[in-house]
């Protein structure tokens, strides 16, 4: 009997690898992507490009022909004329891996918006833009922080701003801190516990976790997505498993310690499986804040 629960157990352990495994191969994940936001966008027509330093040979060709046909040739070559020495215009030029992109943009509200992305994606860029009446607006510098981001452009001003990737690990530790504490706060009564008695324990024990769960896992979805976190999500809430159980087992009073130890266990599958199940809306959550 011992031994039979212990295979069920290990299986229940095994289960969330297994099926990170099993999307991993029948999905790749998200891919990198930027997103532009102008305010005070330009009246006239205007091409809005990524500059990237180049460092290699052999350009991809982002821009198809029938692309290129639907584009306004002077407005193209200023994309290249206008870039300063050491970049090159991502669509327009190219790029050493493939990468997607909308020069032209599409209205969202009074603003534009501008969508980049793909593995040729680069980390440093600029934004360059070019009108048909011969303005120009050329940033700095910025570096991409996370996987999948975004910045905003004043077009008026010329100022660029782009959202803290802190606020986002900061909403997704509320995200799962919360329900968390709801979940194994229930089943802490359903266990005869006095939540009188030993919220401070609980608490404490929560909050030291979600904080790891946090830097590790949610921290691995911003910068390489999904996919990976969910692998990294396995060793990740084992370890969480097991101290947070012994961490009970040790300090939680009022029952026996197999009471302690079966508590613990039991509010870690738990809150582990939910964890899982619910990793894909917590990653567009974080990306819709970057």
């Amino acid at each position: 009997m011992k031994n039979r629960k212990r295979s069920l157990l290990s299986l229940f352990c095994l289960f969330p690898f297994f099926c990170a495994l099993c999307t991993a191969s029948a999905d790749i994940g998200p891919k990198d992507q930027l997103k532009v936001y102008l305010t005070n966008p330009p009246q006239e027509t205007y091409y809005l490009d990524l500059l990237w330093q180049p460092d290699a040979e052999g350009l991809s060709t982002n821009l198809n022909e029938e692309e290129l046909s639907a584009l306004d040739p002077a407005l193209l070559a200023r994309l290249k004329s206008e870039s300063p020495q050491g970049w090159a215009p991502a669509m327009a030029g190219g790029t050493p891996l493939p990468m997607w992109g909308d020069l032209v943009g599409h209205p969202q509200g009074d603003a534009r918006v501008h969508v980049f992305g793909y593995v040729g994606l680069p980390e440093v860029c600029r934004i360059l833009l070019v009108t048909e009446s011969g303005k120009t607006i050329l940033t700095e510098p910025i570096e991409r922080q996370v996987l999948q981001s975004s910045v905003t452009l004043d077009c008026e001003s010329g100022r660029l701003s782009q959202p803290s990737p802190a606020v986002a690990l900061g909403v997704s530790f509320l995200a799962t801190l919360l329900p968390t504490l709801l979940i194994e706060g229930v089943l802490l009564l359903a266990f005869g516990f006095s939540l009188r008695q030993n919220w401070k324990v609980f608490l404490l024990a929560n909050l030291v976790t979600q904080i790891a769960l946090s830097l590790t896992v949610h921290l691995t979805m911003l910068t390489s997505g999904s996919i990976s976190a969910h692998l990294i999500q396995f060793p990740v809430e084992l370890a969480i498993l097991i101290a947070e159980t012994l961490f009970y087992r040790r300090f939680l009073t009022g029952r026996s310690r197999g009471r302690r130890t079966g508590y613990g266990i039991c509010a870690n599958l738990i809150s582990w499986a939910a964890g899982f199940f619910s990793l894909g809306m917590l990653f567009d959550l974080m990306v819709s804040l970057c």
